[in-house]
This record gives C-alpha cells, sequence and structure tokens, in this order.
C-alpha cells in the first residue's frame, strides 16, 4: 500500500514572475489556501451544487480566523495578506451582507518567457519512451485466437510508441492552485493527471454562460412568465432537464401562469420532484395527473366556497325560519324573546336627537 500525505502546494510563477516580487511569502500560503478551497467549490459545481455560484461565478469563503490559525499569524496580517493579493488581482474579495465576505480566486500570470529563471529546473523536458515486447505481442495474439468469437471478427493491430510527453516550459508544478487554472501535460507521471483533466474541464465550464445553452422555448416561456434568467438560474434549470427532460420543465413554467410565485427554481423543481416521485415521463403523464386529481377537485372547491357571503333577504328568511321554529316548539320563550325584541326597537326610535351646529352659530 502506497500512502500519501496531502500538500498544500505554491505555484512557482508567485516566485519566478517579477509581478510578484515583493509578495510576502506568507501571502503566497494564503492564495495557496484559497486555491484549493476554490478548486472544491468548482468540483461542487460540476457536480451541479450551485451554493458556491452567483452571477460573478465561483467562489470561497475562507474566514480570517481560521487563516490566521492555519498561518501561526494574527487576523490583522492575514488582513494586509489579502489585500496584498488582492492589489496583485489574484482575488476579490465582496462584502455579503451579515455573513461575511465572498472570494474570487483568480489564476496566476505566467512568468514571461525573457525572464531568468530562479528554478530552472521547472522547465525541464523528459522524454518517455514506451515499448511493446514482443512476447507481449504474441501472447496478446494467442489470447485472441483462443477466444471463441462465432460471430465477430478480431481485428488486432498493436505498434509500437514512441512519444514524448513533456515540452518546454511545460508547468510542472503540483499545487492546487496550478491544477485549479492550467492544464498539465505530465502523461504517465502524475497520479493527477485525471484531477488536471477534470479543473480543465471545470475552468472551461466556467468560462461558458449556460444561459445561451438553454433550449429556446425554456429560456421564451421563463422570461415571459417570471422574468430574466440569472447564471445561478439557468445552471438549475440545466440540472432539471438532465433529471427529467425538456417537455416537462416547460410544461411546469407554463403552467404557473397566473399563480403567485415568490421563488421560480424552487417551485419548478418542487413540481418536476414530485412528478418523478409519481412516475411521471413526460409532460402528458403531468398533464394527465392534474386533469385526473387536481383540476376536479379545485373547481368543486371553487363552487363550494365561491358564494362567501349572504344577501340581506337570505338571513331575514332565515331568521323568520328559526323565530317560527322556537314559536311553535316553545311559545313561552318565544314570547320573551318577542318582547325583548320590542322594547329594543322601541329604544331605538325614541332616542333623543342631538342637534348639530355649524361653526359660528
Amino acid at each position: 500500500m502506497n500512502n500519501q500525505k496531502a500538500f498544500l502546494g505554491i505555484n512557482l510563477d508567485l516566485l519566478e514572475n517579477p509581478k510578484y516580487k515583493n509578495l510576502d511569502s506568507r501571502a503566497m500560503m494564503l492564495y495557496a489556501l484559497y486555491a484549493d478551497r476554490y478548486s472544491a467549490s468548482m468540483n461542487n459545481a460540476r457536480l451541479g451544487n450551485t451554493t458556491f455560484v452567483d452571477d460573478m461565478g465561483v467562489f470561497i469563503r475562507f474566514t480570517n480566523e481560521l487563516a490566521a490559525k492555519v498561518l501561526h499569524v494574527s487576523k490583522q496580517k492575514v488582513t494586509d495578506f489579502r489585500k496584498e493579493l488582492s492589489d496583485l488581482d489574484l482575488i476579490k474579495v465582496v462584502r455579503e451582507g451579515l455573513k461575511g465576505y465572498k472570494i474570487y480566486v483568480y489564476p496566476v500570470q505566467q512568468t514571461p518567457s525573457n525572464v531568468e529563471l530562479i528554478l530552472p529546473w521547472k522547465n525541464h523536458t523528459i522524454t518517455v519512451q514506451k515499448v511493446t515486447s514482443d512476447w507481449t505481442i504474441l501472447s496478446k495474439i494467442e489470447f485472441c485466437k483462443n477466444l471463441k468469437l462465432s460471430t465477430q471478427n478480431v481485428d488486432i493491430s498493436v505498434s509500437r510508441i514512441s512519444e514524448s510527453t513533456c515540452s518546454s516550459k511545460t508547468d510542472t508544478s503540483l499545487s492546487h492552485s496550478s491544477l485549479s487554472h492550467v492544464s498539465l501535460n505530465n502523461n504517465g507521471l502524475d497520479d493527477n493527471a485525471r484531477t488536471r483533466k477534470e479543473n480543465e474541464i471545470q475552468s472551461n465550464q466556467s468560462n461558458k454562460n449556460p444561459y445561451h445553452s438553454l433550449p429556446e422555448k425554456i429560456k421564451s416561456s421563463f422570461t415571459d412568465i417570471f422574468g430574466f434568467i440569472t447564471k445561478p438560474m439557468a445552471i438549475e434549470l440545466h440540472s432539471l432537464i438532465s433529471q427529467s427532460n425538456e417537455d416537462m420543465v416547460n410544461y411546469v413554467i407554463t403552467s404557473s401562469k397566473g399563480h403567485k410565485v415568490t421563488n421560480a427554481i424552487a417551485y419548478i423543481k418542487a413540481a418536476i420532484t414530485n412528478a418523478l416521485k409519481r412516475g411521471d415521463k413526460c409532460a402528458q403523464d403531468m398533464t394527465n395527473f392534474y386533469n385526473n386529481n387536481v383540476k376536479n377537485t379545485f373547481s368543486s372547491y371553487k363552487k363550494k366556497s365561491s358564494k362567501r357571503f349572504m344577501s340581506e333577504e337570505e338571513v331575514d328568511a332565515m331568521v323568520a325560519k328559526d323565530e317560527e321554529e322556537i314559536r311553535q316548539n316553545d311559545p313561552e320563550f318565544y314570547a320573551r324573546i318577542n318582547a325583548i325584541k320590542q322594547r329594543t326597537q322601541a329604544k331605538k326610535f325614541n332616542r333623543p336627537m342631538i342637534p348639530i351646529y355649524s361653526l359660528g352659530e
């Protein structure tokens, strides 16, 4: 078993590029921490988690308290280092209400080709020759001959490979910051080749606006009902389309017209989730469920609740009916109620009139 320790690398361009010659080494460490966290946010965004994505792109949250504890310095020093990084366009810090700060991490500029390198071994060239032995070729041929394939022809072509896998001025730094922004080409030399490829894909995806790749009818119906589409909204819509299909998402959007929806994405996501739980496969399944289970129930409820108030004539008729039932069932009680009613009416009509005077009279 090959146990390897995790590490935090420094992008060597921070040491070589004259632009960063006055940058404190501890500020470089802080940037490495930010870049490492940035790669995690990028991976979450690629998997569909948009918690750390907004209109400006992918961001991180990293408190000064935590950075001070890791770097063994005071919080004030971390503030100074962060300002250095911001002045060099390596990060951008944006206040986020009472939650703290959002930090956007930007790539390190490569060292110009005319600069004499302090660490020349960085730009080395390695030639790796891959050779397949004759014994391996023969064993593969014999293996294929022994396969009992009656309906399939086997075409065997084996060639010797000799290739150069590293070129001059290839960045071989293994720091997470370089892995987040630069695609390295160390085939067969570095165990992190797969990670670098994924980070390259993430970087390319982050540069594209997901709004442009949305289906036209989704964009049209959404903007018509809910308004403009932000980048996080577009990412969520792509995710919902991949979970269901384009027609189902469009059906939810168009059917929400006239409803008071405060959060469009949450509304659409809830409708799609419920539809998938029911086993709906297409927009027609959703329409059938609405007609059979929602529309009829809502119509009957609407008929019952459409008449909310009674007219004065209906009230008088109901009172007269109740009084007649009381008169027949309990004449004595009816006589007392009638007497009280007559006295109340007499008081009402015998109230003294209060004169109203105008000013000056």
